[in-house]
């Protein structure tokens, strides 16, 4: 049985602890006009020892091995008959051995049938002594289950940061391969702006490797991210190309997820500029609310018949999807929209 295999030391103690705390209470509640405290020391005991069998039976043999899996009606009449075998072993303990060893202090507090036939078979009796006999076992049942909700917990939110983890790494080669592939234009050219390129890109570097890997990051820092790399992609084009703007009204203490922002801006340039033969106009705005996020941008979309989105690149908009999932479950809205002219994101995450 699990319960075999976990006992340790520090179980011990804190389910002695338990029901010491629990013979504590007996003494609070029974011992006022009783003073033979040693009497009170066995009797209390030995009850406390049938209130613990009934209890570990139910928590550690019944309810893992028929509630958890769902054998309802066995478990309801297992426990029943388990209800009424620990009522018969407490019943018979008081009657053949507490009774006649301690008769003073029953005559004062139990007010039970004379037989032992009769106390078995009185239901007024079975149903107070049952109540007050799985009292324990209730208590140690909801803390048990608040434990294992915490380790689900945990579990869950290791799996949560290996996911986030993975979908980081998929991201992070698919920025880098589109900025070296645009140094790598650059270079080609021998152009003067490569220097000022690998500078931006040294910034980019330093904050998509070793600034972005808890879950949420300021988000003036995700502003300079977007800064730099608009920067980046600014040297490539001149001004007869490229129209682009990007107002913010942000608080300054608001957080948001790395990268989250990124993809859009890509993608953006990547498909409103780079196949476009007249001019392209990128428009970005980033608010902060008091309790929301508010990105939104457009960008023109090419006229001529090159500029085709393959499936490679829905690659970033797919992981920053299910990073949105993973982050902001219920608390985010992705609007995507299209028309024949203009490409249109606006993302509100509410935090």
């Amino acid at each position: 049985m699990n319960f075999l295999k976990n006992i340790n030391l520090k179980r011990i103690l804190s389910h002695s602890l338990f029901w010491f705390g629990f013979l504590i209470i007996h003494f609070v509640t029974k011992s006022f006009d009783y003073k033979k405290y040693d009497d009170l020391v066995y009797i209390f005991l030995s009850e406390t020892i049938i209130q613990a069998i009934g209890a570990y039976v139910l928590i550690y043999v019944l309810i893992p091995n028929l509630l958890i899996p769902k054998k309802y009606l066995l478990f309801i009449v297992l426990f029943a008959i388990w209800l009424y075998l620990v009522f018969t072993m407490l019943t018979a303990l008081k009657y053949f051995h507490l009774e006649p060893k301690f008769p003073q202090y029953y005559s004062e507090w139990d007010k039970c049938p004379n037989t032992l036939l009769q106390r078995l078979i009185s239901f007024r009796l079975f149903f107070t002594k049952t109540i007050w006999l799985f009292f324990p076992a209730s208590v140690i049942g909801l803390i048990r289950f608040y434990k294992n909700q915490q380790h689900l917990s945990k579990i869950e939110e290791e799996k949560k940061s290996m996911e986030l983890k993975a979908l980081k790494s998929q991201l992070n080669p698919h920025f880098l391969f589109n900025t070296l592939n645009n140094l790598y234009a650059l270079t080609l050219k021998k152009d003067d702006k490569a220097p000022e390129i690998i500078a931006k890109l040294s910034e980019i570097l330093d904050f998509v490797l070793y600034r972005c890997n808890d879950d949420f990051v300021c988000i003036k820092k995700e502003i300079n991210l977007l800064e730099n790399y608009i920067s980046l992609e600014k040297l490539r084009y001149n001004e007869n190309r490229l129209d682009i703007s990007f107002t913010k009204d942000i608080h300054e203490d608001s957080k948001i997820s790395p990268l989250i922002l990124l993809t859009f801006v890509e993608n953006a340039f990547k498909h409103g500029v780079i196949n476009e033969t007249e001019k392209a106009v990128i428009h970005m705005n980033l608010e902060t609310k008091k309790q929301q996020i508010i990105f939104g941008i457009e960008n023109t979309k090419p006229q001529n018949e090159t500029a085709r989105r393959s499936d490679k690149s829905q690659i970033g908009l797919e992981n920053v999807r299910k990073q949105l999932d993973l982050l902001y479950p219920k608390r985010h809205q992705l609007d995507i929209e299209e028309t024949q002219k203009m490409h249109l994101v606006r993302l509100t995450l509410n935090i």
